[in-house]
């Protein structure tokens, strides 16, 4: 009665976005590339599969655990198509990922009862992805063999929070990071461009002012992080977006 076995396939379809595929080109003026669209691209297909197994411990405890299998046709992937470095997109011959989730939410109120308000909670996906190239593409992309373009290995959070119903206090941390993934698919000599992994934590708590009135607090990227692309180990664009904190107050009559 506390567990579930569940298994799933769906097909889906992924359409190109009006940018990949309008005939013109755009300049992206924080990194300095030209970017065209492609009007010959076509939608994705995906069968998807996947299974898997969860545990109700508790009224609000929960483990689970699943794995998957997708396969893609005709992924759209962003490549570099020059070499200055410019970018359009295209459509690989096929592609396929394989992963695996591991999932937890629980109180821990099973520490002691003064605890049962404090939530604890973590996910973690693993995936392998590998790309099928077109026969026009073997030779001009750098890479045979790769990964699916934007596709993580590794994605992890793990988040806490602390409520009081008798004061209307709440206060919630988030950590999260996604792991390192092509961001453009190289071309001829140019390498692919990795998207390096950002460890971003996030704080969040409200406090209830009256019956009307609730006070918020938050504050995200507290580790100040930066966006981070490199080609060929070559840091070539940084972004830092800083810390931002806010604070609001909202009136629910």
């Amino acid at each position: 009665d506390e567990m579930n076995l569940r298994a799933a396939y769906s097909y889906t379809l992924a359409r190109p976005r009006f940018r990949e595929v309008a005939p013109f080109l755009f300049t992206d003026y924080t990194r300095g590339l030209n970017i065209s669209g492609n009007a010959e691209l076509v939608e994705t297909r995906i069968h998807n599969a996947d299974l898997r197994w969860e545990w109700f411990a508790g009224d609000t405890d929960v483990f689970a655990a699943s794995v998957f299998y997708k396969e893609f046709r005709d992924p759209i992937e962003s490549v570099i198509k020059t070499a200055t470095g410019d970018v359009s997109f295209a459509n690989a011959a096929g592609a396929r990922a394989v992963g695996a989730e591991l999932e937890a939410r629980l109180s821990l109120g099973f520490v002691h009862a003064a605890l049962r308000e404090t939530r604890l909670w973590t996910n973690a996906t693993l995936t392998r992805t590998r790309i099928e190239l077109r026969d026009e593409d073997v030779g001009s992309q750098t890479s045979a063999s790769r990964a699916l373009q934007g596709q993580a290995p590794v994605v992890f959070n793990v988040g806490a929070s602390w409520s009081h119903p008798g004061s209307g206090t709440e206060v919630t941390a988030l950590y999260n990071v996604v792991g390192r993934r092509i961001e453009e698919v190289g071309f001829e000599t140019l390498p692919e461009t990795y998207r390096e992994p950002m460890h971003l934590v996030d704080l969040a708590a409200s406090q209830r002012l009256g019956a009307d009135l609730t006070l918020k607090l938050g504050a995200s990227n507290l580790l100040d992080q930066s966006v981070v692309l490199r080609q060929g180990g070559l840091e070539v664009y940084r972004q830092s977006p800083g810390v931002a904190v806010s604070a609001t107050v909202e009136w629910a009559p």
